[in-house]
């Protein structure tokens, strides 16, 4: 089926719209143009004129909040252990490098799993995990 190139053109070339801004810029060319090139480009913005320069948005004013007063940040605590190096637990540093950290606050992988199990709302493939866990001893 055979497609038409759209309908009969409403306007006049030439003219100045308001809904079309990028047809109302007038032409400019870029000074200090080897000879010729400035024509060249003065009859390819008559063929599609160029638009406007993009704007940067402007960022809204923002109110900066007073700066706290020492000591009044509740959420900032003394350590637990103060006499303990940060790097505890690391393997660079001062301090117990990785073995350290072993088995501290780790429960078993299957009691992990069984306390994940809900009465009547799991999945068979949630309780195999627990139970083969529980057969490996992890």
């Amino acid at each position: 089926m055979p497609r038409g190139r759209g309908g009969e053109r409403q306007g006049t070339p030439g003219t100045a719209y308001g809904n079309r801004t990028d047809l109302n810029m007038p032409i400019s060319t870029v000074p200090g143009q080897d000879y010729g090139k400035a024509a060249t480009q003065r009859a390819a913005q008559q063929a599609v004129p160029m638009g406007q320069a993009p704007q940067a948005p402007v960022a809204p004013a923002v109110q900066k909040a007073p700066a706290p007063q020492p000591g009044s940040m509740p959420y900032i605590a003394d350590t637990l252990r103060p006499n303990e190096p940060v790097t505890t637990g690391l393997p660079f540093g001062p301090g117990p490098g990785p073995e350290a950290m072993q088995n501290v606050g780790r429960a078993p992988l299957s009691s992990s799993l069984s306390a994940m199990i809900r009465p009547g709302g799991n999945s068979s493939i949630l309780m195999d995990l627990a139970d083969s866990a529980r057969n490996l001893g992890l």
